[in-house]
């Protein structure tokens, strides 16, 4: 006989899926192998035709644990097989991302992840994504968050309907498992016979996550054993704290905040506002400049507000390439402007060896022995590509509206202009950089990597090595 726990998660799914208006629709399922996202699939599966719900089970091979990560592969695709629901796969060189964007392996993989999972509910024109997160996971999201020094918006924990906006596609996101425990999942995977994967990666305690789970929770748990609730209290208290200010400062953002060729400005009297209102308001002036909160912190509110406080002339570097500075009585928002830009217009045929100039910048390419698999420097101002490519012409152009390539580790292709916004390159420098470009397509763009198609394939022979290097034009 099955436990109260085990009914109650086929519950908990049915009442998330009236609440989200979700009967009838189609479901892209994210099913990693693991005992959460294996019980979802599962308790979605036995609500189909009570629901009239479709499925579409979708996985993605982050290629970080070798052939335990192609097992899980085979394991979720053989299970997709035998209760014949479509799969769809992906694969992705999550470490090459790490290395090129500059991120921490979890957060490179997330990214990596929704990207995946946005481009398959589009292809599969499903109406959400469903994710198997936790009552369980909530808890150390929100904890995490704390650590970090996140605002209201941070210790708010993550919603059971929610929209994530992914290179300009808003993604419905659906996590009808918040009210569920990781301990009723493995109860209900036992009951149903269902034989979870097990992700190796969850046992290294440097992951932040992982020390939280194994380490801070139960250390947290000897002061009070209801801590998880008590969080999601402090969750759910914050949350509606949130929306309310966000909504009150929505209400007067146009009298306080404007935005001018590309600067946000800010009037200095918004610091006679509560604390509250005025942080909401500032916050909704850096999503405006910036498409976003990404790295932004409670504690670069308050810098602007001391900045605000401090008179003229003074300037703070913010993250993401933004700073902030006085001027009069406003504050000004913008992305950092190094020198004049100059734009690249026309086509030039490059040298191969040789020195190829154009406006603002010198290429150099040459044949050079791959030591080892790192095929580009940091900023990616110089790359190593496939010696095979010099046999076409190659040219240099600047950037045009709709220019698309292959990023390395991925397959399918991404706008150049949502490449640039990855790797913060301001809308008043993106004119002016290199696009390199073949009969085949976009091989590299300076300052973001190389198209995946045009890596070196033979690392015992020469690679064609490419630098652009600025120069002043007098």
């Amino acid at each position: 006989m099955k436990s109260k726990n085990v009914l109650d998660i086929k519950s908990a799914v049915k009442e998330s899926i009236s609440k989200a208006n979700l009967e009838g629709s189609c479901l892209l399922v994210a099913v990693s192998g693991g005992q959460d996202s294996l019980a979802l699939l599962h308790v979605l599966y036995s609500l189909q035709q009570e629901l009239s719900i479709d499925l579409v089970v979708a996985h993605l091979n982050h290629n970080l644990r070798g052939m335990e990560s192609k097992l899980d592969s085979e394991f979720v695709s053989e299970l997709a097989s035998k209760l014949q629901i479509p799969c769809v796969l992906g694969s992705s060189d999550v470490q090459s991302i790490k290395d090129n964007k500059k991120l921490s392996l979890e957060e490179a993989a997330r990214e990596v992840r929704y990207e995946f999972l946005s481009n398959k509910l589009i292809e599969n024109a499903a109406d959400a994504v469903a994710i198997g997160h936790t009552f369980t996971d909530q808890s150390e999201t929100i904890l995490f968050n704390a650590l970090r020094g996140s605002g209201l918006k941070g210790i708010s924990g993550m919603k059971e309907m929610s929209f994530m906006s992914t290179h300009g596609v808003s993604v419905p996101i659906f996590r009808p498992f918040l009210n569920v425990t990781r301990d009723q999942t493995y109860e209900y995977c036992i009951n149903n016979d269902l034989k979870p994967r097990h992700d190796s990666s969850n046992d290294q305690e440097s992951f932040t996550r992982n020390r939280i789970r194994k380490q801070l929770i139960p250390a947290l748990k000897e002061f009070n054993k209801n801590v998880e609730e008590s969080l999601i209290r402090l969750a759910s208290n914050a949350s509606e704290a949130n929306d309310f200010i966000q909504s009150c400062a929505k209400e007067i953002y146009g009298q306080h905040v404007t935005f001018y060729k590309e600067k946000v400005v800010i009037n200095n009297d918004v610091i006679e506002l509560h604390p509250a209102l005025r942080s909401g308001l500032i916050l909704q002036a850096l999503e405006e400049l910036n498409h976003g909160l990404k790295n932004i912190r409670q504690i670069h509110v308050r810098e602007i507000v001391n900045l605000m406080l401090g008179g003229t002339g003074k300037l703070i570097n913010l993250p993401n390439g933004i700073e902030a500075y006085t001027e009069k009585d406003a504050t000004i928002l913008s992305f950092k402007k190094n020198k004049s830009v100059i734009s690249i217009d026309g086509e030039y045929m490059m040298k191969i060896p040789g020195i190829t100039d154009i406006p603002g910048w010198r290429i150099n390419s040459s044949f050079e022995n791959t030591i080892d698999s790192n095929f580009s420097n940091k900023d990616h101002t110089t790359v190593k590509v496939d010696k095979r490519l010099a046999g076409n012409p190659i040219w240099v152009r600047g950037w045009q509206n709709g220019d698309r390539m292959q990023p390395l580790g991925m397959e399918g292709t991404k706008k150049v202009q949502d490449i640039f916004v990855d790797h913060k390159i301001p809308k008043i420098q993106r004119q002016s950089m290199p696009v390199i470009c073949s009969v085949k397509g976009i091989i590299w763009v300076a300052g973001c990597g190389i198209s995946d198609w045009a890596k070196v394939i033979d690392t015992d022979s020469p690679a064609l090595t490419l630098a652009a290097t600025e120069i002043s034009i007098k």
